[in-house]
């Protein structure tokens, strides 16, 4: 994902023969410029964001208006990601309101919020993590993202990825730092009942260090990986994961970065995403997983037990 810029998607021998090319070759090259595929209506979802998904997604810098993405229902995508906040995210948004929220969803458009929040303290960026208050910066970045999702209209189990742009690898603290970032806002989300992703790129220390992490005690690792690798390849299969990591319905990957595309005469700078998700169970209150309250039948069992007579 880019931040900073913004975006606005033979012959045979008969004539028959010649004739059923000529119309397929003008069906191909129409649905290519997404002037003549008529929209395909989808089934409303007002559920948690993005849910249970499995296809094409685009995200853009600015949330398209209310016409372009009525436009794009030409398009092969049913899903779209939106930047709701963070001190680094690149754009202004004068169309990201609750009313184009619901019309989205009223379209039966899946959403991805996406949060850009303080980067790697060894990244280029000006506003960064700080490793001496990681962990409190994550809850506070965490609570901000609820905040802006909920005045948005998302529901209560939405999935808010974290954009974590590219840092280099070989940096002990910087690595600790982010880590101890993730895992508090992956923790406060699930406070406020919502779920974590993280978006990386294949080529940043990102992906290796979350692996790392994955089965780490005491870490809590985000519910979603979010994954760039630039390879036109619709999969959310890598070299790069663990086959067991995150599976099943726990993948995305932006395999095209920024392009332009054009559906029903609208034209879009966009990266591409292909989704493979499924809704996580239903989040518990933290006293539920405490060992009193995993132990409590069995109390109550016992305690209803009659004693033994004489």
């Amino acid at each position: 994902m880019t931040i900073s810029l913004p975006r606005f998607g033979p012959p045979r021998g008969t004539h028959r023969v010649l004739a059923v090319l000529a119309v397929v070759v003008l069906a191909v090259g129409a649905a290519l410029t997404g002037t003549a595929r008529p929209a395909r209506a989808a089934a409303v979802y007002d559920g948690p964001q993005p849910g249970t998904f499995t296809g094409l997604g685009f995200d853009t810098c600015a949330a398209p208006s209310n016409a372009a993405m009525k436009a794009w229902l030409q398009s092969p995508y049913r899903a779209v990601g939106i930047y709701i906040g963070g001190v680094n995210r690149g754009c202004a948004q004068p169309n990201l309101t609750p009313g184009w929220v619901a019309t989205q969803q009223a379209a039966g458009w899946r959403i991805f919020p996406l949060y850009v929040g303080l980067q790697a303290p060894c990244s280029t960026y000006q506003r960064k993590i700080d490793p001496a208050r990681a962990a409190l910066q994550g809850r506070e970045a965490a609570d901000d993202a609820v905040r802006n999702a909920r005045s948005l209209g998302l529901s209560l189990g939405s999935t808010i990825t974290l954009d974590m742009e590219r840092y280099p690898a070989g940096n002990a603290a910087c690595t600790e730092a982010v880590n101890s970032f993730v895992s508090a806002w992956t923790t406060r989300l699930h406070e406020q009942k919502f779920y974590s992703g993280f978006y990386t790129n294949v080529a940043s220390a990102g992906l290796p260090d979350q692996v790392a992490a994955y089965q780490r005690p005491g870490h809590a690792r985000p519910d979603m990986i979010d994954f760039a690798r630039w390879d036109g390849v619709q999969t959310v299969s890598d070299s790069a994961l663990p086959a067991s990591y995150w599976m099943p319905g726990q993948r995305m990957k932006q395999y095209q970065g920024d392009h332009h595309e054009t559906w029903g005469g609208v034209r879009i700078n966009i990266d591409s995403n292909y989704l493979d998700l499924r809704q996580p169970p239903r989040l518990q209150p933290s006293w539920s997983r405490s060992r009193l309250f995993r132990e409590l039948p069995r109390i109550l069992q016992r305690l209803s037990t009659r004693p033994p007579t004489r």
